[in-house]
Order: C-alpha cells, then sequence, then structure tokens
C-alpha cells in the first residue's frame, strides 16, 4: 500500500460504500441508480444541450440496468460454480 492511501480492491470497497461525488470517474462508484440518472441527466443537459429529461424515468431505466448487470454477474459466478463442481 502506499502512502497515497489504499489502492486496487481494498479503495475500490472503501469507494463503493463511500462514493465521492467530486471524483472523476462519478457516478462509476455508485450502485444507486438515483446517481446516474442524476450524473446522465446533466452530463445530456450540459455536453448535447437536451432538456426535459424526465430524470425519475432515468432513474428506472437505470435501476433496471444496474440490476441487470448484477444479475448476469450472478448468474456467471453459479454457472462457474457448477461447472468446477
Amino acid at each position: 500500500m502506499s502512502d497515497d492511501g489504499p489502492d486496487g480492491m481494498l479503495a475500490y470497497m472503501l469507494a463503493i460504500q463511500q462514493p465521492d461525488r467530486n471524483d472523476p470517474n462519478w457516478p462509476l462508484p455508485s450502485f444507486d441508480a438515483r446517481h446516474w440518472a442524476a450524473a446522465f441527466c446533466k452530463t445530456a443537459r450540459e455536453r448535447w444541450g437536451i432538456t426535459g429529461l424526465d430524470e425519475e424515468m432515468m432513474t428506472a431505466w437505470f435501476a433496471c440496468a444496474l440490476m441487470r448487470g448484477y444479475d448476469q454477474r450472478a448468474m456467471e459466478a453459479t454457472t462457474a460454480v457448477k461447472q468446477e463442481g
């Protein structure tokens, strides 16, 4: 571990427990769909000039997308265990 703090998996685990909105990778450390929706709507407004996005609708979309990713990883892990056993 360097003097700059933890690195690798420990740093990742700490980051997802207390995500920092000043992190240049925001909202990557967050698993909260509200954070993703807010960041997406902000980016759409500031970078692409898109206004009128429904942040609640985007929250629902990101919640489904994040859960689908979680489910995929869980399925892959289960399949790997079955193949090993």
